[in-house]
């Protein structure tokens, strides 16, 4: 069976097989980010796009100098991956911001606000007039429903009215949400108990050990406080593993699209969020 490494050669002399390729390389950067640093399958898939570009490229950098090309591939990915990683964190606020709506603002306080424009989205700066295709409003629902969980209720209607779907619509598609949340929510609560009980022990036995004379008495105290802080630090480590913002397959069931096209709508949308909010402070540094 032909190898990659002879797959990718014959593909940089012949320009033949590159949807092959692509196919078989594509699982490969897909699950990168979840061996190496155990990431999600929603920032999987975020890591996919923003590398698939590079895809071409990379094929035809490689030179055959005694290595196969799967190193080559794992070493282009380690380091794309870092600098990924360092962006996505920087980038992180815009996502997790709230969702703040306001009044749009007219030259004219007289004058009436143009038609659907009567609510203006604020993260970071003012985000409605990005929001302006098709392809737009339905990234920004995908956006509504990965932060339903903090969205207020009451400006369910205008948010409803940015995204181009009916108040009943999207308080529908959040109350859905919801209940797919609930056995996450429950888990959470169990470690979170679980915490709580092993931080009372916690303190209690350094509280003992304080005032404890016998040396085998102290000993065996301090052996039981370590297997205290132990519980603790696993049951906050679970806590932290538990994610209650909707996942992409979640959005694209109840929507009834592809994941993928949810994956990259967010993706796409978060970029222009990030151009908006560095454009914003550029503008207050001026």
């Amino acid at each position: 069976m032909e190898s990659l490494t002879e797959k990718v050669l014959r593909y940089q002399r012949t320009r033949a097989g590159l949807a092959e390729l692509m196919t078989e390389l594509a699982q490969r950067v897909y699950l990168f980010p979840r061996r190496k640093m155990g990431w999600d399958e929603d920032a999987c898939g975020e890591f996919y796009l923003f590398f698939h570009p590079r895809l071409v490229r990379l094929l035809d950098r490689f030179r055959d100098q005694g290595k196969p090309f799967e190193s080559y591939l794992c070493a282009v990915l380690g380091w794309q991956l870092r600098n990924f990683a360092r962006e996505r964190k920087q980038g992180e606020r815009v996502w997790n911001v709230g969702l703040r709506i306001e009044p749009c603002q007219t030259e004219n306080e007289e004058e009436e606000p143009p038609r659907g424009e009567e609510t203006v989205l604020s993260i970071h700066g003012d985000v409605a007039p990005r929001i302006r295709t098709p392809a737009d409003r339905r990234n920004f629902l995908f956006l509504i429903l990965k932060c339903s969980r903090t969205v207020d209720p009451e400006r369910i209607a205008a948010l409803a009215g940015l995204a181009c779907v009916s108040p009943e619509r999207l308080t529908s598609l959040v109350t859905d949400l919801a209940q797919l949340r609930t056995r996450r929510e429950a888990r959470l609560e169990t470690f979170r108990l679980r915490r709580n009980g092993a931080f009372s022990q916690v303190r209690l036995l350094e509280t003992e050990i304080m005032v404890e004379t016998d040396n085998d008495r102290r000993a065996e105290l301090s052996r039981r406080l370590q297997k205290a802080r132990r519980r603790m630090r696993s049951a906050m480590a679970r806590m932290a593993s538990v994610g209650l913002a909707p996942t992409n397959k979640e959005i694209s069931a109840i929507l009834g699209v592809p994941k993928g096209t949810v994956d990259s709508g967010l993706y796409w949308l978060k970029k222009k969020l990030a151009q908006a909010a560095s454009f914003d402070q550029g503008d207050e540094a001026s």
